[in-house]
């Protein structure tokens, strides 16, 4: 059981999306025929379902490098404002900041009327449903079985990426089921740890697994105990979302040591030394810095990559 698995973050989905450009330049073959359980989050649920969705002749409709190419045009669209930031952030604190618009017509263009149950190997997407106060996962294996959960991909995209204050959450329309989806980061940024329960919920063995996990990304600064040892709620506010973010993907690194086999579980995980990126920094000298990050990223892990191509 092989399986790709893809963090949240927003325009920082750049960074793991070429990451998966390289795999396919090296292996010569689309994600879709290298792994047999692809999972996603936010921007890297965008990615799952992109690569695995079909084409008209049956094949990728996307290649990975294409993706990338097209992302890193459609994210000003996207997160498009009106260039007055101090207006833009003061709608944020009463009212969504990005009107639905700019990323439902992407999402249109990348998938059109493809339903989750046509993807081409198993798909893994999280939301969180607000309503019932729950985890959601979108599943292909669980929409082939129940044409009720066959959601268009479009809308799986739109949910798992409904980034509080950022978006309105995605709601099903149009139906007696009360549905309203936001994004899967709240509860699991890093979907690795989800992926590997559905993969052993459908009868494999851990010894049978290859994981690759791709992150988008630590941007969490040291904190010294003299500066934080007398903080409230304001002082706590930013920094305990990159902390909880942060230790969350250790915990689950640590998890999956531990699990499988040495050799079996690959990490790639970004450092943004110096740099601080918003997941809606769409500035062209911010996508073009992100590029950098996962040139150097990739450099790094070069000798990681030729040994999970090896296992593909």
């Amino acid at each position: 059981m092989k399986i790709l698995s893809i963090d949240g973050g927003g325009v920082r989905g750049l960074i793991p999306g070429m990451v998966v450009v390289e795999i396919e330049k090296r292996m010569g073959k689309p994600i879709s025929e290298l792994f047999d359980l692809i999972a996603g989050t936010s921007a890297g649920g965008h990615i799952a379902l992109a690569l695995t969705a079909p084409g008209p002749d049956g094949k990728p409709r996307w290649k990975a490098e294409d993706l990338a190419v097209f992302y890193r045009e459609a994210y000003g669209r996207i997160f498009e404002n009106s260039g007055l930031k101090i207006l833009d952030t003061l709608k944020g604190l009463s009212h969504e900041r990005y009107s639905a618009e700019g990323i439902e017509r992407v999402l249109d263009e990348i998938f059109g009327d493809t339903k989750i149950s046509e993807a081409l190997c198993e798909v893994l997407v999280t939301a969180y449903e607000v309503e019932s106060g729950a985890p959601h996962f979108f599943i292909r294996s669980e929409a082939r079985e129940n044409p009720e959960k066959d959601y268009l991909m479009r809308f799986v995209a739109r949910a798992t990426s409904a980034a509080p204050t950022y978006f309105e959450p995605a709601a099903k329309i149009g139906s007696n089921e009360k549905l309203a989806f936001i994004d899967g980061a709240v509860f699991a940024n890093n979907p690795t740890m989800c992926a590997f329960a559905h993969a052993m919920s459908i009868g494999h063995d851990e010894d049978d697994m290859t994981i690759i996990s791709i992150g988008t990304g630590a941007v969490a600064r040291e904190l010294e105990y003299e500066e934080v040892r007398h903080w409230g709620l304001a002082n706590w506010a930013r920094p305990i979302l990159d902390i909880t973010s942060q230790a969350g993907n250790h915990a689950i690194d640590w998890q999956l040591n531990h699990i499988l086999r040495k050799g079996h579980y690959f990490r790639i995980q970004p450092l943004m030394s110096g740099m601080r990126s918003a997941i809606d920094d769409a500035r062209p000298e911010t996508i073009s810095a992100l590029e950098e990050v996962a040139a150097e990223v990739i450099s790094r892990h070069s000798q990681d990559l030729d040994t999970l191509c090896s296992k593909l």
